[in-house]
Order: C-alpha cells, then structure tokens, then sequence
C-alpha cells in the first residue's frame, strides 16, 4: 500500500503541469463570465442612452402636436434602436398641468451572462415636455466662419435636455458629429447648412438655424487689475486657503493639493494656472482672466466650483477681458468638475478631452470654438446669466 501511495503520488506530480493547467481553466472561467458581464452591461448602457434619446425626441414631438400620441409614437418608432436588439413599446400620458411623459421598458440581450442563466438586462426610461417659456441656450459657440467650430470626437457626450446648444458658424462644415458621439439637447440650432456627420446621434437639430446673440458682449464689470497680489508660486500637495487677488505670473498646483477659495475675485494675468491633480471647492468665486492667461486642468482635478449670488459680480464664475485673440482653453482628465455659472471666454477654443467628465447643474457657457474629445459633459440651464434660445411661447421644450 505504502508502495502504491508512493507510486501514485510520483505519478500525479510528474503531471503536476497538467492537473494544474485544469485548476487554471477552471479558474478562468468566473473571470471570463465577469469580463463578458462588463461587455454585456456596456451594451445595456449604450441600449438605455438610445432609448432615451428616442423617447426624448418623441414626447418633444408628441407636446409640439398638442400632445399628441400617435406623433410621438411615429417619431419614436423612427429612432434607430434594432442595432441593440431593442424592441419596445412606450406609453404616453398626458399630464394635469398639460405636460407630455412618455415612459418606456425594454429588454436587451445579453451574451457571456447567458453563461450564468441571464438571457436579458431590463431598461426603464422616461422623459417630460411641455409646450410654454422660452427656451434657454447652455452653449453658444461663437466663431461665425469656423470650420468645425463644434468639433464631436469619437465617444463624446454633451446631455443638455433642458437647454440649448447654439452653433454660429456658417463654415464648410460648421459642424462634425463622428462616430459614437452624442448631443442630447432640447435642440442643436445650427447657423450653416453644412455639417459633417459620421455616425453621431443628434435628435432636436436644426441647420440653417437663427442662432441667440451674444448678450453678455461688453456688459460685464472690469475688475482692477494694475497691481500683482501675488507673484509666480508653486503647491506641492497639503491643503491651502486661496484668497481672492490679482495673480501675476505662472502658478503651479501638482499633487493631491485641497484648494478652498475664499468667495470673490481672482484676476489672473501674465501667465496662467498649470493644474494637475487635487481638490479645489469654492463657493462665490469668480475667475477673470486679463489676457490671454488661463486655468488649465490637468490630469486627476475634482473642482466643484460656483459663481457669487448677489453684487456686481452675480452669476459670473470665468470670464476674460475684451479684445484679446484666440487661444487655447483645455480641460483634461479629471475626477468630475462641478462649474457652476457663467463661462464666457469668447476668444478661447475651448477642448474637453478624454475623461474630463463635467457635471455643470447650472451653467452658460460662451467660447469661439468647441471640442469634445471623448468626455462627457452635463449641461444645465443658469437661473442667472441666462442665454435666450431659439424657442417661444409655442415650442416644447423638455422638463424632466
């Protein structure tokens, strides 16, 4: 027996390479059921924001119609969901208060959780409109004869449902919506006819569109800017107390710095803010840049950041000095701003690039051009520093 035990023993480990490439195999296969889940959630997502898209555009439809059911549902059955293997039917009710909901749920079929038992995942959406108001424009993108003054770059997102997105160019194209990219907005109103599109989902746009007017141009207070406060400096992580002033020079803010702003103005000027990582949080603060200086966020900012309530400097959060040429304005990767406000920088080409995802509750926001480069951006109509859109007493705007 002893013998035996031993000979088998030898033997199993002789084999040791086979018998531990089956643990192996079968190790991988809850890490490849949890990998495809990952593919098979992505997909649910894409399928939720489609879905949503659709019944968005159709209860717009529906409110413009005098709420109509039958208008909602033809443009809702319009909208390209099959490539999600999505079928459903919405539901439209009309509301006490005249408003249109359309509320939708719809399965969509999965494949590595199949593996698990799970044939499909559930999507719910729903979505509001009401005929009334006037329409409020979030983005007004300034340059009248850009090419690609609003430039949609693979995977890039802009969720404006409430408000606006206003294009002035007449340029060849005015506007490029590549693929996989994503404006869903009570409307897109375009001033060129010309647009290049590639792929992009873009319910609610109008081209040869009357674009709202700049309404800030040449209204806004001049802070004092003759003498420095402070000059060039350097944050190297801990946690610092910034108080308003004129900033001279070049500011660098590298590691886990946590930034708390005192309310008021912080002119900035001959050079600019260098960001690259932290927490910055400001409640009431303004940001005036009196050149062609500039805030640039870098890589890992989270910056939760409002504008003043009252006085002169009310509702603005950035804003520039007149007359200065183009430029650069670059938000990068970050933990998620939450901006607040208006921005005006008409002479800044604006880019968000990939991961700088900005939750802005309440913002206008006014630039010569704009690029989105794989981000996402939450846009939100002001209660101040509003920009009135295309829309009047009769058009239908979404309200939740």
């Amino acid at each position: 027996m002893h013998v035996l035990g031993y000979r088998a023993f030898t033997k199993f480990f002789r084999n040791s390479k086979g018998n531990i490439a089956w643990v192996y195999a079968l190790a991988m296969v809850p890490l490849t059921l949890a990998a495809g889940a990952g593919i098979d959630f992505i997909t649910a997502i894409d399928a939720k924001t489609a879905l949503q898209n659709a019944i968005d555009s159709a209860v717009l439809a529906g409110a413009s119609a005098g709420n109509s059911t039958s208008a909602a549902a033809t443009v809702f059955a319009a909208e390209p969901l099959s490539k999600f293997g999505v079928a459903a039917s919405p539901v439209f009710t009309v509301n006490s208060d005249s408003s249109f909901t359309g509320k939708v749920t719809a399965t969509v079929p999965v494949s590595f959780l199949s593996l698990a038992g799970i044939k499909t995942l559930t999507v719910q959406v729903s979505a509001t409109a009401k005929v009334g108001g006037t329409s409020t424009a979030c983005i007004l993108v300034l340059d009248k004869t850009a090419s690609q003054a609003l430039l949609m770059n693979n995977g890039a997102d802009i969720e404006a449902p409430k408000c606006e997105v206003h294009v002035a160019s007449k340029g060849y194209p005015a506007a490029v919506f590549n693929a996989q990219t994503t404006i869903s907005s009570a409307k897109t109103c375009i001033a060129g006819t010309s647009i290049l599109d590639n792929g992009g989902t873009h319910p609610n746009m109008s081209t040869g569109c009357s674009v709202a007017a700049d309404p800030f141009a040449g209204t806004l207070p001049t802070p004092s800017t003759s003498s420095c406060t402070y000059n060039s400096g350097n944050y190297n992580g801990g946690s610092y107390t910034m108080s308003p002033g004129v900033y001279c020079g070049w500011f660098n803010f590298n590691g886990n710095n946590n930034l708390t702003f005192s309310p008021g103005v912080y002119v900035i000027k001959d050079g600019g803010w260098n960001v690259n990582g932290g927490t910055w949080t400001g409640d009431g603060v303004t940001f005036y840049f009196a050149d062609t200086s500039k805030i640039q966020f870098n890589s890992g900012v989270k910056a939760t950041l409002s504008a003043p309530a009252g006085g002169a400097y009310a509702g603005i959060l950035m804003y520039e000095a007149g007359g200065l040429p183009l430029s650069q304005f670059v938000l990068d990767d970050s933990k998620g701003h939450v901006l607040n406000g208006l921005i005006y920088l008409p002479s800044r080409q604006m880019t968000l690039n990939s991961g700088a995802n900005v939750t802005t509750d309440q913002v206008s926001v006014v630039v010569d051009t704009l690029i989105v480069n794989n981000a996402t951006w939450y846009v939100s109509p002001p209660t101040t520093k509003a920009i009135t859109g295309s829309g009047s007493s009769g058009s239908a705007f979404l309200i939740k």
